[in-house]
């Protein structure tokens, strides 16, 4: 049940975003969004228009501490859910977790070996092995970053990041597709005869 709990809130995460901005009164028609270069979706003269969203880091994690379901971490729930994470990655229990069991669970509740906090974080002292006052600090590190307000609780809106990449090229609506695709050649024939 509380997979699946995990599950929709990081899909009710997601989705939250967009769904404001296709109903926000401060977007008009006549905006100009920038776009999400993608040169397949180019080819056929699609593109993928609006903000980025992403999700904080530990943010997948920290919602599945929320036992209240009222979408807001307490510092109650919090300690609870640090308590149940470190459990469920000392899989050997020794109370310490290995680099590997360490992996293991940064790729099942993170999401990804790539996302924050990486394994440096956790591990302060560098003997590979993470104690339990170490995991601690890494994760509530992360949430106090991700509390913006500085109230003590996450609130699931302070999970959430939405963003425009400011350095982006933007997709005029008006430009010519054929016009698009022999400049982009132009470009590529000058990078390869060195310019």
């Amino acid at each position: 049940m509380t997979f699946i709990k995990l599950i929709l809130t990081a899909a009710l995460l997601c989705a939250c975003p967009y769904a404001a901005l296709a109903n926000d009164p401060l977007l008009e028609d006549d905006m100009e969004l920038e776009t999400l270069p993608n040169k397949k979706l180019e080819r056929r003269g699609e593109r993928i228009k609006g903000p980025i969203t992403s999700i904080g880091a530990g943010g997948m994690l920290f919602a599945s501490f929320d036992k209240d379901s009222d979408y807001r971490v307490t510092q109650i729930e919090f300690t609870s859910g640090l308590s149940t994470a470190f459990k469920a990655a000392d899989k050997d229990l020794s109370k310490t977790l290995s680099l590997f069991e360490l992996e293991d669970w940064r790729k099942a509740a993170l999401g990804s070996l790539d996302a924050a906090p990486g394994n440096l974080a956790f591990d302060k002292d560098y003997d590979q092995r993470v104690t339990r006052s170490e995991f601690d600090h890494a994760l509530g590190f992360v949430f106090k970053a991700g509390d913006k307000n500085n109230d003590g609780i996450l609130e699931f809106s302070e999970l959430v990041k939405v963003f425009e990449m400011p350095r982006r090229p933007v997709i005029e609506d008006e430009e010519d597709p054929i016009e698009r695709i022999n400049r982009q050649g132009r470009r590529d024939q000058q990078r390869r005869q060195g310019y």
